[in-house]
């Protein structure tokens, strides 16, 4: 208890960013300790006053990273009127921060810790929470209703592989003009092909407060 008091806020923020390039960088199965302290430039002991093991400290950097994404998009969404509107900006606002910090949103995906079915299924209930986030639409757009029960979950996971795709490829800078795209392509199975084409050629609505 004593070693955790000396960690300041500020230095847990860098073993958490360590966390997430050490995982991104040597994959799961090959992280360190010793290398997690050296990427946040703090002595050795650091970690072990914060994490009790490296699985630790790989889930809660994930949860802590994945909490933060989701208030920024719950937030940004309910500065909206209507559900594909929400959408708009919550895919802009997904793929701003990604082309922002690439690293913390490859560590979000964490494919690299399909070995470890805690982490795993950590992933995939945060992955989960976005599915029912954007399955909100059903109870807005009649025409949702007869769509298959696995859309949206098909949705976020085709949206989650483009992200990574463009991130390992060195292309997250472009992340943001594949926005129309990408919202048309979501709001394409509730609203159909026109009116989901004329909310994606939008002017993104401003987000108050982000």
């Amino acid at each position: 208890m004593a070693e955790a008091a000396k960690i300041s806020e500020g230095e847990r923020e860098a073993l958490i960013d360590a966390v997430a390039a050490e995982t991104v960088e040597m994959g799961y199965a090959n992280i360190s300790a010793e290398r997690i302290v050296a990427r946040a430039g703090l002595p050795g002991p650091s970690f072990d006053a914060v994490f009790p093991d490296l699985r630790t400290a790989v889930a809660t950097a994930h949860e802590t990273l994945f909490e933060r994404f989701a208030d920024r998009l719950v937030r940004a969404c309910e500065t909206q009127s209507n559900w594909p509107l929400k959408v708009k900006v919550g895919i802009g606002l997904t793929l701003d921060l990604a082309a922002a910090s690439p690293v913390r949103a490859q560590f979000l995906l964490l494919e690299s810790a399909a070995s470890d079915p805690k982490l795993a299924r950590q992933v995939l209930e945060s992955r989960d929470r976005l599915v029912r986030l954007l399955a909100t639409g059903r109870s807005e757009i009649p025409e949702a209703a007869g769509l298959p029960g696995v859309t949206e979950q098909a949705l976020i996971g085709g949206l989650a592989g483009l992200i990574s795709s463009q991130i390992v490829n060195g292309d997250a800078e472009n992340l943001p003009s594949l926005a129309p795209e990408l919202v048309e392509l979501t709001l394409l199975p509730y609203l159909g092909a026109e009116e989901a084409t004329a909310v994606a050629r939008r002017p993104r609505p401003p987000i108050e407060g982000l």
